[in-house]
């Protein structure tokens, strides 16, 4: 059993509190001890409420720091795996090489087996949320109950017994394994809405407003300020209760497209730069972030996203009130940006909704009246 202690950034989640995705490397961390430990090739957590802030603290950490973190719990997680495995899909030559691949890891990726031509990789889990703390097995302990994540389900065993994953029928009518399939999962639980704030149109600097930002004939790129709001049910594993749970991620979207031989514009693999970011949320401080690295989007997705804020609320769970969902706070943001394809030449773009707010060229907004 390696105990490791572990020290995350003032803002995290209160029981009716938000969650931050802090993006300032200036801000000084207050240190917060949370009782997480692994034992038997996974992780321990005392409750959810240290799940939710050890998720955020990751969500910070470049690659190569999250390496350094799960070497100090000799664990090795699912996302670094996924990682691994993605490098090797990343360098494949051909069609048959990806169906050589395909073979090699059937029972360790997802594929699309409704279109032999859509060559996309996924995630193995039936959860996106717990990737960063699951290991490659997909488990997690929080509370007395070990989980299991699997392509199609999500098993819930109570008092933390892994023998009872050799025996699950028995386990699942004696009452202390439960079952949720992916299905349910995503349809009957969760609830999601993903939509615009805004599309910088304004911002073109290349030609008449518009929601694409053509540099040449042949290159063009969108950005987008987005904002994704869910609500769903889980099991508090603390409490032995359900909990409503309602957030939502605000975040920078980029999109480059160019035009192949036949003239069409198609989306395509690409480096996208950025620089000099202020953001601000509701009554948030404002936070900068510059950048050391390039974001390079993928083969088969090829956009990218940079998250910006995150904010998360549990409330106890009752079937007969559904909580509305959450209410987009006031946001702005600034920033520099560019794509390969545009020759690395960054222009600003920004999103105003504050007073005061920097980087745009406009000190306040709305003038102050004297």
């Amino acid at each position: 059993m390696v105990a490791v202690a572990l020290t995350f950034l003032n803002g995290c989640q209160k029981e009716d509190g938000p969650v931050q995705h802090l993006i300032d490397n200036e801000v000084q961390p207050q240190e917060v001890v949370l009782n997480v430990y692994s034992e038997n090739g996974y992780l321990v957590f005392k409750n959810i409420e240290a799940v939710d802030s050890t998720i955020l603290v990751l969500s910070k950490m470049t690659t190569a720091e999250k390496e350094k973190w799960e070497h100090q719990f000799k664990f090795k997680s699912a996302r670094a795996e996924f990682y691994s495995l993605f490098e090797e899909y990343d360098t494949l030559p051909t069609y048959e090489a990806f169906l050589d691949f395909k073979n090699k890891w059937i029972d360790k990726l997802s594929f699309n087996e409704n279109d032999p031509e859509d060559c996309s990789i996924d995630y193995p889990y039936a959860t996106d949320y717990f990737i960063p703390v699951l290991n490659n097995k997909g488990l997690v302990k929080i509370g007395e109950s070990l989980i299991k994540y699997t392509k199609k389900e999500h098993i819930v065993i109570k008092n933390g017994d892994i023998n009872a994953l050799d025996n699950l029928a028995e386990n699942i009518q004696n009452g202390n394994v439960f079952v949720y399939s992916k299905d349910m999962l995503k349809s009957a639980l969760y609830y999601e809405e993903n939509d615009l704030i805004h599309n910088f149109s304004e911002d073109n600097p290349f030609g008449d407003p518009n929601p694409w930002h053509q540099k040449t004939s042949t290159r063009k790129l969108k950005n987008e300020l987005r904002i994704e709001r869910y609500r769903y049910y889980e099991y508090n594993y603390q409490t032995n209760q359900y909990d409503w749970v309602r957030g939502y991620t605000i975040y920078f979207k980029q999109q480059a497209q160019k035009k192949n031989w036949l003239g069409r514009w198609v989306d395509y693999k690409t480096i996208y730069t950025f620089d000099d970011l202020s953001v601000k949320v509701g009554n948030e401080l404002i936070y900068t972030f510059n950048p050391y690295t390039p974001l390079v989007s993928a083969e088969v997705s090829p956009e990218v996203y940079i998250n910006l804020y995150w904010y998360v609320n549990r409330t106890p769970y009752d079937p007969y009130n559904i909580p509305p969902m959450l209410i987009r706070p006031s946001i702005s943001i600034s920033i520099l940006t560019s794509c390969q394809g545009f020759n690395y030449e960054l222009y600003r773009v920004d999103f105003i909704e504050h007073s005061g707010f920097p980087g745009s060229g406009v000190p306040f907004n709305p003038p102050p009246a004297y």
